[in-house]
């Protein structure tokens, strides 16, 4: 994004996603719950899972990778522990339900865990690692098993895509400014930013990614013209990256399309009051933040709090979007049938 982009008020872009998803098939409910997060998501500033996804959502729907209209349900896994499935849909509302599930029988039995399997998309997992922060938790959830259908990131040492992104959410109740959320994929990158960029029209940044004969490259046409995203501080990627594909593959089965997830919750108010929590966490976060900058940067900034700053003034500025995204956004209100006066005019 650059200071230059148009922005587009909130209600304005949820608006137009919760018809976008409608007319591509998604139940009213499920449209407005899925638009709200990828705005969600653009309002923190990651703008890989943001509103720019409902471009992709459509051609994969039209190609029917997923299913619009599916709702998620709780089910039983093979060896008795809790699942949902998605029913092969947006993963949101089924990441919706596997949490209520899990903070709820956290709150009663100390620790929980739940899988979730045959979704599309999740979106921004860092949202509901935060909802089990916020309810007391230390909340961890991470995602693979979908490495047939997309090698995106060399292993280490690697000059080939050969695993997904596999990303991991942590969030764990913070200070006075609230949860401490980390939200990252295994790679380099997620995949979405990728797709962003080459959406915007603009470069990536060094460091990404390498073309389909492993050298270093800033174009993202490289990325799917063969290449892949390099893994996330080399080995130390990699291996997270590996743990999660065997966890979603090897335990919940080869995902379609999609990742399967592991999801667990521990009530951490089973160790020490509240309050006692929250001070001494407080005291800890802000000796970091009074930690003295490296050149180049401002501040120290602790996980989750930049995000719920831009949020804050985006509220009330809008959300950035690049031209070339929001005429391509544009575009697909037309091709869907949206009137001319909800197609972001």
């Amino acid at each position: 994004m650059t200071s230059t982009d148009p922005r587009i008020a909130v209600d304005v872009l949820t608006q137009f996603g919760s018809r976008v998803l409608t007319a591509m098939g998604c139940q009213p409910p499920i449209a407005a719950e899925v638009a709200e997060h990828l705005v969600e998501a653009d309002l923190c500033g990651v703008y890989s899972h943001g509103i720019f996804r409902l471009d992709w959502y459509a051609e994969r729907a039209a190609l029917g990778k997923f299913v619009p209209g599916a709702l998620p349900k709780l089910v039983t896994a093979e060896g008795g522990a809790d699942m949902v499935d998605g029913g092969h849909g947006l993963g949101m509302p089924a990441f919706r339900l596997a949490t209520d599930h899990l903070l709820a029988r956290a709150a009663r039995e100390g620790m929980a865990a739940i899988g979730i399997s045959n979704v599309d998309h999740t979106g921004r997992i860092g949202a509901f690692a935060q909802r089990g922060a916020e309810a007391g938790c230390l909340t961890i959830m991470l995602g693979g098993g979908s490495r047939k259908d997309w090698p995106q990131v060399a292993p280490y040492g690697g000059a080939h895509a050969m695993l997904p992104t596999n990303p991991y959410a942590f969030g764990i109740p913070g200070g006075a400014n609230g949860p401490v959320v980390v939200d990252f994929a295994t790679g380099m990158a997620a995949g979405g930013k990728i797709y962003a960029a080459k959406m915007a029209g603009r470069p990536l940044a060094e460091g990404l990614c390498i073309d389909a004969q492993g050298r270093p490259t800033t174009n993202p046409d490289d990325y799917f013209n063969g290449g892949a995203i390099l893994p996330m501080a080399g080995p130390k990627g990699y291996g997270m990256a590996l743990v999660a594909e065997l966890l979603g593959e090897a335990i919940l089965g080869q995902a379609r399309d999609g990742m399967n997830w592991i999801c667990l919750a521990i009530d951490l108010t089973r160790f020490r009051a509240p309050g006692a929590y929250q001070r001494a966490a407080e005291a800890c976060l802000a000796e970091l933040r009074a930690c003295t900058p490296a050149p180049g940067f401002e501040r120290v900034e602790i996980p989750g709090e930049r995000e719920a700053s831009l949020r804050a003034e985006r509220l009330v500025s809008g959300i950035p979007i690049p031209p070339a995204t929001l005429e391509g956004l544009r575009a697909l209100g037309r091709r869907l049938g949206l009137e001319e006066g909800h197609c972001l005019a």
